[in-house]
């Protein structure tokens, strides 16, 4: 036996424990893997893949594992170069289902029904639509970005979109389909969605069919609880025979339907959890062991999802223990809620990173009273999310001039690029040569644009414009090296001199580093061999998780504020979980729908299992929605956890020196006994609707103090007035208006 054999075998027999252990060494049939938050998958299934190739002599080529980021790939692939040491030769295929799905089109042309040569991203999609819906006059129906959505959903969500009944119940949608997909067929053009599609129908071929599973005998899927309708024909026609035998060596998915939130996506948890329907000789495994939390967080969490029926049972369990790890906090109002978990991470900044904290929502907008605090305490934050690097206006403009490079039909990068830099050629020159491009579908931009030159369409400055216009193009091909030809393409259009002219000077200067830093990006791109203009583009099109706002190497420690979607896939020390009420989590959309509410709780529990070691819930008894303050309740889902899990306090009243004794007291950097203000946990579970309890003196009157008045119900202090010395005027602002009003007639709450 090898050095990398002993090495290899010596971690499968103390790295891993059983339930892994078994998942990796399973050489042959089906198999489920059930890993739960926290259990160690990507471990799992890249371990599987070292012991096809090193335990089991399986030739790499034969083996493909299909997840759904470049970013889970890239950390897969790392180890397993980990793993085989130097005796690493070809790896398997490892990568997304779009882009294996792209990998088998580009090799089988042929079998296609129309041949491609581009792959449009959401704006592209969307300029299309946009000049449909301009064309038929729908501007008043239908937006560009709804009708690229429910088409999007229309093709995850069936194998043949043509027959699903959206398409016969819903005119407009079937004839802006239609007509979508008629102008892609005129640009050589498939969308992301429809390199799933095709790539489905090329198992429809019996001989394609047949060489692909003599070739590939071992199938790996990762998230598989983030499966759509298609990936799950996919992998079956992949892997079965016209009679639904198994044929492969063997096909293991990983995933956790407890972590299934994407179904606005096109995901369906039901893959995973009917897998054994389509597979019936599949052996399940179960991973509950949780390397990630305090075993106190993970009953919490536990004890939130076994409300969900539609999964498969399991329980998470560590071996890490911490007492007193979790708190829930009521709050009178968002701000100060905002106000309170300042004051904690304050607290925690005295002996943590701050870059160990993460705050989690359900919304976007629920940030904004947050932020307000954390600014006001000069808390550093960063909000993950936002606009992606490769959808910034400025690299989308030079990615459109490549893409007319490598694809000569492209309308959609024609249209984008015809008049950036400005060059006076507005809609009705654009029009123009699309019309004639119409009448000959089958010339190339160049050609269209030197027919209407050479028909006189144009003359003077403009037929001249449009002969520079073209030059720009000259000698350079989709087989040149791709950053040569992004700095030519640059000078030639002078594009950072058009930059400062549009933009002010601190915009610009941002907008031409984003362009240095696409230049960087490619050459980086050629030093693992994508060297030319075509394959850049299509490993750009494949890109999912390029980095929103690149920090530098020296940046300061920051909260990580983000939407409990975004939180997927991350963890940290610390957690808060904010504005847990109801038709907030679970949102609104989701009361009434059993589906959905299932998903809302799955949402839940991915917050509290991406805490390591504290977990912090926060809610408020009101709240601004829409302009409107109203009453809210704590969630369903704080109702299904016992108070013995987690202690509840009331903050309503506390002011800034309490929150620090209460933080101070729970993370037991203060001597307990210096703390008078706070008894025992209380009970947190729903009460009945708040009344009036107390009537506060004049002096204690503060703006922002939630009121009640018989008349007018609940209101919020905006403003206090004396008049006298025991005469006070509130102006306060209720549902109903904002009202001036002697402080005798309302109560405090």
């Amino acid at each position: 036996m090898n050095t990398t054999h002993q090495i290899f075998n010596e971690f499968l027999q103390t790295q891993l424990n059983n339930d892994q252990q078994q998942a990796v060494t399973q050489a042959t049939g089906t198999l489920l893997v059930v890993a739960g938050a926290g259990s160690g998958k990507t471990r799992v299934i890249t371990a599987r893949i070292a012991h096809l190739i090193i335990n089991k002599g399986v030739d790499p080529r034969s083996i493909i594992a299909l997840t759904f980021t470049n970013k889970a790939a890239l950390e897969m692939k790392e180890r397993i170069i980990s793993f085989l040491g130097s005796s690493v030769g070809q790896l398997p295929f490892i990568g997304t289902f779009h882009s294996y799905c792209l990998r088998l089109l580009k090799q089988n042309q042929e079998l296609l029904d129309t041949p491609f040569f581009s792959i449009l991203d959401e704006d592209d999609q969307q300029k299309i639509l946009q000049g449909i819906i301009h064309k038929n006059n729908l501007t008043k129906q239908v937006t560009a970005k709804n009708l690229s959505y429910q088409i999007s959903q229309l093709k995850n969500q069936t194998i043949d979109p043509q027959l699903h009944d959206s398409m016969s119940t819903n005119r407009l949608l079937q004839d802006t389909y239609n007509a979508y997909e008629h102008e892609k067929k005129l640009s050589k053009s498939l969308d992301f969605d429809d390199l799933l599609l095709e790539g489905l129908k090329l198992f429809n071929h019996e001989t394609f069919k047949k060489n692909f599973q003599e070739t590939v005998r071992h199938v790996l899927v990762d998230e598989y609880q983030d499966t759509n309708v298609v990936q799950h024909g996919l992998l079956k026609a992949m892997t079965t025979d016209k009679k639904k035998k198994f044929t492969l060596d063997s096909l293991c998915v990983v995933g956790d339907e407890d972590q299934s939130i994407y179904s606005w996506r096109g995901a369906t948890v039901a893959n995973i959890i009917n897998f054994t329907s389509d597979f019936p000789k599949t052996t399940i495994v179960k991973i509950e062991q949780n390397y990630r939390s305090v075993q106190s967080i993970l009953d919490v969490a536990n004890q939130v999802i076994v409300n969900n029926k539609n999964r498969n049972p399991k329980s998470l369990w560590s071996t890490k223990q911490g007492a007193d790890r979790l708190r829930q906090l009521v709050c009178i109002s968002e701000y100060q809620e905002g106000e309170t978990i300042a004051q904690y991470i304050l607290t925690l900044q005295k002996t943590k990173k701050l870059s160990s904290v993460a705050l989690l929502y359900r919304a976007h907008y629920q940030s904004r009273a947050i932020e307000e605090a954390l600014l006001k305490h000069s808390i550093p934050y960063k909000i993950i999310g936002g606009v992606q690097f490769y959808e910034r206006k400025e690299v989308k403009d030079i990615l459109a001039y490549l893409r007319l490079v490598s694809n000569p039909f492209d309308r959609v990068s024609f249209s984008r690029v015809l008049n950036v830099p400005i060059r006076g050629l507005g809609a009705k020159a654009e029009e123009a040569i699309i019309e004639v491009w119409q009448q000959e579908p089958f010339l190339t931009f160049a050609q269209a644009v030197q027919k209407c030159i050479d028909q006189k369409l144009f003359t003077g400055t403009k037929a001249q414009t449009l002969q520079t216009f073209l030059a720009v193009f000259t000698d350079i091909t989709d087989q040149d090296t791709a950053s040569d030809t992004v700095v030519k393409l640059i000078n030639s259009i002078t594009y950072y001199s058009h930059i400062k002219e549009e933009y002010a000077t601190e915009e610009a200067l941002e907008r031409i580093d984003n362009i240095k830093e696409l230049i960087n990006a490619i050459k980086h791109m050629e030093h693992t061999g994508i060297k030319t203009v075509r394959q850049f583009l299509d490993e750009v099109a494949l890109m999912q998780d390029h980095l929103t706002n690149k920090n530098t190497e020296n940046a300061h420690e920051r909260v990580s504020l983000m939407t409990l979607h975004a939180a997927k896939g991350l963890e940290f020390d610390h957690i808060i979980i904010s504005g847990i009420e109801e038709g907030v989590l679970p949102g609104s959309r989701s009361l009434h729908n059993e589906d959905a509410l299932e998903e809302e709780r799955r949402l839940f529990y991915v917050g509290i299992t991406r805490a390591r070691e504290r977990l912090l819930l926060t809610y408020s008894r009101y709240r601004y929605v829409f302009g409107q303050m109203t009453d809210q309740r704590p969630s369903r889902f704080m109702q299904e956890i016992p108070t013995s899990l987690v202690p509840g306090q009331d903050a309503s009243y506390w002011n800034s020196t309490q929150c620090k004794m209460f933080f101070h007291q729970w993370m037991g950097t203060t001597n307990s006994s210096n703390i008078q203000t706070f008894g025992s946990a209380v009970s947190l579970q729903p009460k009945p609707a708040m009344v009036a309890t107390k009537r506060i003196t004049p002096k204690n009157w503060k703006k922002n103090q939630p009121v009640k008045h018989e008349r007018f119900g609940t209101g919020i202090v905006k403003s206090v007035e004396a008049k006298g010395e025991n005469k006070i005027y509130l102006t306060v602002e209720f549902k109903t208006g904002t009202k001036k009003i002697d402080a005798q007639f309302v109560s405090a709450i």
